[in-house]
């Protein structure tokens, strides 16, 4: 009995040393990109509303669909060693300046490798998909993503859902060089990139099916034009 107590507060340690850590690591990206807070709390939630929907098809647990809301907001950590001067440009980038910001995910994922290191974090529940979805979010099916042009087989349903999320919300949000688009016009682009075979259309469709929810969650988690003018398409 008294080893089982052992394990379990060990186990309870380690979550709430990961826990900590997700959000130090949240409030110092947000520090870093005014725009950052609204868009992870948008994207986290358009992240579960995908996975909710592909639940019964896709086999996804209650537990999965959990920590993907919870570690999604991690996926862009790696800009967090990203220079102000590239991550705020106001602007399009030199081929060396997009070069620097796509480092950002081979960053992002040391970054997790040392914590899952420090903090001895290999047996906590879902941290596979906190570095799958950091590692894995700029990658599209058909191989034409970065930074490691993986393709469909080697990109799990965290990251393909991830990436989903993470570009509607790009498209439905105000940048300073374009007006938020509409969802219908958003989800219309997206079919067509899951057509293309860049997006995984089991997403596409289950974000289509809660577009009113999605709706709802662009209208509360809103915000103001923000400086960073990186375009995902």
């Amino acid at each position: 009995m008294n080893l089982i107590m052992l394990m379990v507060s060990h186990e309870l340690t380690t979550v709430r040393a990961l826990l900590g850590s997700v959000q130090v690591a949240r409030d110092f990206t947000s520090l870093r990109d005014e725009e950052t807070g609204a868009h992870l709390e948008r994207m986290s939630r358009f992240c579960r509303l995908i996975a909710q929907g592909m639940a019964k098809t896709h086999g996804l647990s209650d537990e999965f669909i959990e920590q993907l809301f919870l570690f999604a907001p991690l996926h862009d950590i790696g800009k967090v060693g990203i220079p102000d001067v590239v991550l705020r440009k106001p602007g399009s980038f030199t081929p060396q300046e997009r070069k620097t910001m796509e480092s950002h995910v081979d960053l992002g994922v040391r970054m997790v490798d040392r914590l899952i290191e420090d903090f001895d974090l290999r047996a906590v529940a879902g941290i596979g998909i906190l570095r799958n979805l950091v590692a894995y979010h700029h990658e599209f099916l058909d191989g034409s993503g970065y930074p490691h042009g993986t393709k469909l087989g080697d990109i799990p349903i965290e990251a393909r859902i991830v990436t989903v999320a993470d570009i509607f919300d790009a498209l439905t949000s105000r940048r300073i060089y374009k007006e938020a688009w509409d969802i219908d016009r958003a989800l219309a682009t997206m079919d067509r990139m899951a057509a293309q075979g860049k997006l995984d259309a089991d997403c596409v469709a289950a974000l289509r099916a809660g577009q009113d929810k999605a709706g709802q969650i662009i209208k509360r988690f809103g915000e103001s034009v923000g400086k960073t003018a990186v375009a995902y398409l």
